[in-house]
This record gives structure tokens, sequence and C-alpha cells, in this order.
């Protein structure tokens, strides 16, 4: 699914949008698009022990790559989020994803630097179950659009935050349950 959304972000190089909002902002969409497309194509390999195992210096490199990404991602999204559609309730919604998203791949960055490897992961697994919104909002906005007839406006402020809040639910659910176990 990661790869099916970074697909569709190709398109937004390609051609503008013919959405005149997003059209305006084209060059913070576009960085916030290359972010997040560089974060979903490389954070699932992060996730590999066999990776890890065998070329830990490569998983460094990528990771290093994946949060220079998310930096951009999220500095980017941030500014989007300010002049996101629907108001405050998507400014809001989309603006505290902008900011975890920096803050968990910041602090991912500081624990591994530290030596702290376990705090490493768990902020990882959070900081990429934030990446993963870009997935879950392309779920859940054709579902509500054209499966549940909800108009633009509700389908818009409810994804802003049903996009990333179940998402960083089940991470701390997972890290919680694992505890010492190895991701």
């Amino acid at each position: 699914l990661s790869t099916v959304v970074v697909l569709y972000g190709v398109s937004y190089f390609v051609r503008t949008p013919p959405d005149r909002h997003f059209a305006r902002y084209i060059v913070p969409l576009r960085l916030h698009i290359a972010g997040g497309m560089g974060a979903l194509l490389t954070g699932p390999w992060q996730f590999s022990q066999k990776l890890r195992a065998r070329a830990l210096n490569f998983h460094r490199w990528l990771g290093r790559f994946y949060l220079l990404e998310v930096a951009l991602g999220s500095i980017a999204g941030f500014y989007m989020a300010t002049v996101s559609k629907q108001g405050l309730p998507t400014h809001f919604g989309f603006g505290i994803l902008a900011v975890l998203w920096f803050f968990t791949g910041l602090q991912a960055y500081r624990s591994v630097r530290q030596g702290n490897i376990e705090s490493h992961r768990r902020w990882m697994v959070r900081n990429f179950a934030l990446t993963l919104a870009a997935v879950t909002l392309r779920i859940y906005l054709p579902l509500m659009l054209g499966v549940l007839h909800w108009s633009f406006r509700v389908t818009f402020i409810t994804v802003a935050w049903l996009c990333w809040i179940p998402n960083i639910l089940i991470a701390e659910w997972m890290i919680r349950r694992s505890h010492a176990t190895e991701f």
C-alpha cells in the first residue's frame, strides 16, 4: 500500500493538481509529498531484522535518509496543515500529525545517537505508524466519500484525525505488548 500511495504521489510532480487550492501551494505540497514518498519507500525496510543483521551500515544510511525525508515531509506538512481545507479542525488534526511525525523522528535519532537501541526502535515504530497516515488517509477518504456518502467537509475533518490516531494507538499497543521483543 505504501508503494501505491507513492505512485499516486508521483502524479503531483508530472502535472499541476486540478484542485485550485492545492495548486496555490504547489511548492510546499510537493516538498511534503516528496518527504512522504521517501519515508514510505524506505521505512518498511528499516524493520527487517535480516537487513540489519547482514548490512548494518546500509540500515544506518537508509535510516538517515528516512529521517531526512520525515523532516522534510513533516515541516512542509505543518505548513500545508495551516492552509488545509475545512478550517481549524483540519489545521489542528494535520498540524498535530506533522509535529508528532517530526518529534518521534527526532526522538528516534536522539535515542540511537545515545546508544539506546531499544528506545530507538520504540520511537521508530511510533514514527512509521505516523508515516502510514498517508496510507490510511487514502483508505478512509474514498470509503467515507464513495461508500458512506459523507459530505466532503465531514469526511475531510474526520480524516484529518482518523488517518493517524488509530495508527499511533496500535503502535503503542504493539510496543507495550512486546516489551523486549525485536521488531
